[in-house]
C-alpha cells in the first residue's frame, strides 16, 4: 500500500475511533481526538508495518480503552 493510500486510511480509521471515542465516553470531539492521538494505540496504529490498521473500530476501541485501563499498549491475541 503506498503511503498516500495509508494517510487516508489512517484519517478514515482515526474518525471512526474518535465518534466510537466520543460515543461511549460522552466527551466531545476535541477531548476525544486529544485522547487518541496522545495513546501508544494511536502510536502504534500510525506505523503501517504494525499492520493494526486491519482491525475494525470496535477491536481498536477495545485496544485503545484497555491502554487507558492498564496505562499500556497490549496487543491481544488474535488469529488472522
Amino acid at each position: 500500500m503506498s503511503d498516500k493510500k495509508f494517510s487516508l486510511l489512517l484519517w478514515i480509521i482515526t474518525q471512526s475511533l474518535v465518534e466510537k471515542i466520543m460515543e461511549i465516553k460522552n466527551i466531545d470531539f476535541h477531548k476525544a481526538t486529544e485522547m487518541l492521538v496522545k495513546s501508544k494505540t494511536y502510536a502504534m496504529l500510525e506505523k503501517k508495518e504494525n499492520d493494526l490498521w486491519q482491525f475494525s473500530t470496535v477491536f481498536l476501541y477495545k485496544v485503545f480503552d484497555n491502554e487507558l485501563v492498564t496505562n499500556k499498549f497490549e496487543m491481544p491475541d488474535v488469529i488472522l
